[in-house]
């Protein structure tokens, strides 16, 4: 079945939020344009979706069919076979394709067994995925003691986002080889010096666990381009293909059940139907292997005080809320509150605004910003510091759940936590795009991380 990458224009914005609840369209929900017509946005849509979009009024533009254009994509990925997997094979500045499953595992053990290395740790995780397969995470970090601070870099919970663990990899190998010889590292017009490179390993610790969602990964690369979830098996009695897995993102633990905590009338776009496409929700909070190794690190790392998971597309740095707009002037109006339960999600409305104190914001945006800076130095493009809440809202994601931890238990560190959007709209194929533009992709995000990582303190 042909799946669009499209521009559509709605006439105001609740035709735009009617996208995400009536008509089920994949929508890059922070790529909002106004223009002459009303709004307009970036999405993904079926011919069947498009056919009564058309009919409702709205104008859509097709770009290209991305079911037939992700399949040419899967070509350029490079392959396990027929060679080994040597240093300079699995160097993604080098490489001229997308990494597969095999790479990224063998590129992180690479890095943690390089001769005359004491910075360098590899972390196997404790849960098997669905196909059981074993994930690993890397430390960089030189080093013991009280007050090092901790930095999580998350990478590949979406299947189709295929840049985002190539981009982690080459974080890894930029940092760590400049940190063996004692070099810069410059990306555009943004150099970060020897001694920056020095503090951040010797002073800090960085995990990064760049490919969380390996099945899914490898069924996107060889079978089918936009799946976007793991791998669980289809329940009982459900034999259609896309009643396989579950959005790891959407599997947290932060409002994961979301019918009980939000408006009826929300745009939000999760799902307890095990046969959507993209947003089922699990049969439980945290139920998913994937999910729980990215919060094993957490719990098992409780000096990290930073966290950046990675997805595309739309070249955006979101901070906290996802679930509502932000709001610094009532503390009791939270989301452990149930005295608002049914009334999350709607947009500038004065039934519910996520509690943010003012500091804590101050501090989210200022880093934000040194992400954004450090990205536009790269090439140029400005990526949009904005609060992850837009068109649509959102329940049990990596970010919201990873900040709300010292909220739910004080005994917890506070955990400052962005996702990054990586990509434009404009690029053919955005969720991943040729690999000559990825890459250009890939150097800018890094410049970000970087900066990131000597920002955070």
């Amino acid at each position: 079945m042909s799946n669009y990458h499209a521009r559509i224009t709605g006439s105001d914005y609740a035709a735009m939020a009617d996208l995400v609840t009536k008509y089920k369209v994949t929508v890059a929900r922070h790529t909002v344009e106004k223009v002459a017509q009303g709004y307009r946005v970036d999405a993904h849509a079926s011919d069947e979706q498009i056919r009564a979009l058309e009919a409702a009024g709205y104008n859509v533009e097709r770009l290209e069919d991305a079911q037939i254009q992700g399949v040419a994509r899967q070509k350029e990925k490079r392959t396990s076979t027929g060679g080994a997997l040597t240093r300079e094979a699995l160097s993604v500045a080098a490489g001229t394709g997308y990494l597969d499953v095999a790479h990224i595992e063998a590129a992180l053990a690479a890095e943690s067994e390089a001769p005359n290395d004491a910075f360098t740790t590899l972390i196997k995780l404790p849960n098997e995925t669905w196909e059981k397969r074993v994930c690993h995470a890397l430390k960089i970090g030189k080093g013991s003691g009280a007050g090092r601070v901790g930095i999580y870099f998350l990478g590949g919970v979406h299947a189709r986002e295929w840049g985002s663990p190539d981009i982690l990899v080459n974080f890894v190998q930029l940092l760590a080889n400049a940190y063996r010889t004692n070099t810069d590292i410059t990306i555009g017009s943004r150099t970060f010096t020897a001694a920056q490179i020095k503090s951040v390993v010797e002073k800090k610790d960085v995990y990064v666990f760049p490919q969380a969602n390996p099945d899914g990964r490898n069924y996107s690369m060889l079978t089918e381009p936009m799946w976007r979830k793991n791998r669980r098996p289809a329940p009982a009695g459900h034999t259609q293909s896309q009643c396989v897995g579950v959005d790891v993102n959407r599997n947290y633990d932060f409002l994961w059940d979301f019918p009980k905590y939000f408006d009826p009338k929300s745009p939000i776009a999760n799902s307890t139907d095990p046969c959507d496409h993209d947003v089922y929700i699990g049969p439980a909070a945290t139920s998913e292997p994937e999910t729980k190794n990215a919060v094993w690190m957490f719990d098992n790392f409780p000096h990290i005080r930073y966290f950046v998971d990675l997805h595309s597309y739309s070249e955006d740095i979101l901070y906290n809320w996802g679930d509502d707009v932000d709001q610094s002037a009532d503390p009791a109006m939270n989301f452990q509150n149930p005295a608002y339960d049914g009334k999350r999600g709607i947009a500038n409305d004065k039934a519910y605004r996520e509690y943010i104190a003012a500091e804590d914001k101050k501090i989210a945006v200022n880093l934000a910003n040194e992400m954004r800076d450090a990205i536009k130095a790269s090439r140029g493009r400005t990526y949009k510091t904005e609060q992850s809440m837009s068109l649509y809202p959102t329940a049990g994601t990596s970010d919201d759940y990873a900040f709300s931890r010292h909220l739910v238990d004080a005994k917890k560190a506070k955990v400052f936590s962005y996702t990054i959007e990586w990509g434009s709209p404009q690029n053919p194929t955005p969720f991943h795009p040729p690999y000559p533009e990825m890459k250009q992709i890939i150097d800018e995000v890094t410049s970000g991380l970087l900066a990131f990582c000597i920002s955070a303190q």
